[in-house]
């Protein structure tokens, strides 16, 4: 008998919302993100983001963190007060001791995972599958303090 189960064909696709300020980065991620089966939702600043994460279910937000308007960092800002359990992949080109430094500013310091660009978008799938599948932690999740107690 054969083990594997089909895909379940009334199962929803993910819903992706990509927020990065480039245009081609947004087209070129968001046609590779499509063809691997996500939908996907855009927005082309934080403040674009914002309101889309205020009035829209996503399941994963790809974020930019140097963007017009409001940037990447105010949008942690508010996923860690309104949307806690939203899991979060970062996208930049900024130094990392700047992205560090910047998030001193914010009420949780935990950074979610981060690829700098550019990025591997075979390497972002396993990344974002992962997340998806609860297997790296949201902002939601306190981090663990110590190791867990070893088992006899």
């Amino acid at each position: 008998m054969d083990d594997l189960i089909p895909p379940d064909p009334t199962a929803r696709a993910p819903r992706i919302l990509l927020c990065d300020d480039s245009p081609v980065e947004r087209l070129a991620l968001g046609h590779f993100l499509r063809r691997a089966g996500y939908q996907v939702d855009e927005a082309g600043d934080g403040d674009a983001a914002l309101l889309h994460l205020k009035n829209r279910q996503v399941d994963l937000l790809l974020l930019d963190l140097h963007m017009p308007q409001s940037d990447g960092f105010e949008v942690l800002a508010y996923i860690q007060e309104h949307r806690r359990s939203l899991p979060v992949i970062l996208l930049s080109g900024m130094e990392p001791d700047e992205i560090q430094h910047r998030m001193h500013g914010l009420k949780s310091q935990e950074l979610p995972p981060l690829f700098i660009k550019p990025i591997d978008p075979q390497r972002l799938l396993e990344v974002m599958d992962l997340h998806l599948a609860g297997e790296l932690p949201t902002i939601e999740d306190p981090p663990m303090d110590s190791p867990p107690a070893s088992l006899p």
